[in-house]
């Protein structure tokens, strides 16, 4: 094999891993997903929320973002735990929340995603967008 040759296979097998991975500065970006994760669209009806975010999360997680759509996101906004569990079980399809279970809202303060103030109320901290 010449010297030539193979420096076209070394070429070739180079611009085949930037496809594949991509180059060393692509690494350093945030990606796509990360950055729209970030920006959470409160204008969207409660169930297409849900539908749109609560995909594959878990209850604790879902508990959250139910949680952080009635809050619109504001980290301090007391929201009254019988008004989401009415929301919730309106919603109780497998493809949107399921079942409402009173560990969802205690993993989620363990967590430190939400708060809870008064009994019965719950807020947000500036850790709940981690569940995104």
């Amino acid at each position: 094999m010449t010297n030539d040759r193979l420096t076209k296979i070394i070429a070739r097998i180079e611009k085949l891993e930037k496809a594949v991975f991509g180059s060393g500065a692509e690494k350093n970006k945030v990606s796509p997903k990360k950055t729209a994760s970030m920006d959470v669209d409160f204008s969207l009806n409660e169930r297409a929320f849900v539908k749109r975010y609560a995909v594959d999360k878990s209850g604790p997680k879902k508990f959250v973002l139910l949680l952080a759509y009635f809050s619109k996101g504001e980290e301090n906004k007391n929201i009254e735990l019988s008004e989401l569990k009415k929301h919730w079980n309106k919603m109780t399809a497998k493809t949107l929340l399921g079942k409402f279970n009173m560990f969802y809202p205690n993993d989620a303060k363990t967590r430190g995603w939400i708060d809870s103030k008064e009994y019965g109320n719950y807020n947000l901290t500036n850790e709940w967008k981690n569940v995104l």
